[in-house]
């Protein structure tokens, strides 16, 4: 599966899959079915204005249809301007816009995306777009790969135990304040060798796992400790996040 890699604020690259096309495909027939009720409701609305307003001063029947339709033509380019890269299907199926680099789509990426979009989806019945997808390999349509964007799945929201922080309370002291020579990666890899308990590993390889990171710790740093790997490196990640986190 083609994946790409996106820095998040603390300097930590995540890794996430770009959308299939049955992901793209579903959002797709979701956002259809959202268009399909505005057109209706719109319709209705219109029919209504038209019976109001006839034969007095403001009967405007061509004005009112563009102001009510306009909304539907840009709805793609206004739903992932101002909902992150996102239309509601992508938000249900959990997708997203992103530039191919994984940083974040601007107004102009959107605005390529939803002025090539009728060659790739409407005027072809999507095949075209699904066509490109399948040659490409990165999940681009024509207006992906105009825009230089892609699409990708969503992870599930990290929860705190997932992330490199760590809780500390306002008076703790710090051990090992050598630790600020380390970086969020480094301490990334910390938190999932210690995370590694919960999987009960066999005890052996385990404890070796957690000396042999203990030592690369300790030679980075240039610390020196008698302590046990594990509670050694529950310290370091105490002391890291208090100290960055200040």
């Amino acid at each position: 599966m083609q994946t790409i890699e996106i820095e998040t604020s603390q300097n930590v690259n995540i890794e996430y899959p770009v959308a299939s096309i049955g992901d793209r495909v579903a959002a797709g027939a979701i956002d259809y079915l959202i268009m399909i009720g505005y057109l209706v409701a719109i319709l209705l609305i219109f029919s209504f204005l038209l019976n109001v307003t006839s034969g007095s001063e403001y009967y405007y029947p061509t004005a009112y249809f563009i102001i009510l339709f306009l909304p539907l033509f840009f709805y793609h380019f206004l739903c992932e301007t101002f909902l992150n890269g996102q239309s509601f299907g992508k938000k249900i199926m959990k997708t997203r816009v992103v530039k191919l680099d994984g940083t974040q789509a601007g107004i102009g990426s959107y605005f390529l995306r939803w002025l090539i979009s009728p060659i790739d989806i409407y005027f072809t019945y999507g095949s075209v777009g699904i066509i490109t997808m399948l040659i490409n390999g990165k999940g681009q349509r024509l207006g992906d790969l105009a825009a230089f964007t892609t699409v990708v799945k969503l992870k599930a929201e990290a929860k705190l135990e997932d992330t490199i922080l760590k809780l500390t309370p306002e008076d703790y002291k710090v051990r090992f304040p050598q630790v600020n020579s380390l970086t969020d990666k480094d301490i990334a890899i910390v938190k999932e060798v210690l995370d590694l308990a919960i999987q009960a590993p066999d005890v052996m390889t385990y404890e070796k796992i957690l000396s042999k990171t203990k030592s690369a710790i300790e030679l980075k740093t240039g610390i020196d400790s008698n302590l046990r790997a594990g509670t050694f490196l529950n310290i370091v990640l105490k002391d890291y996040n208090f100290l960055n986190n200040e």
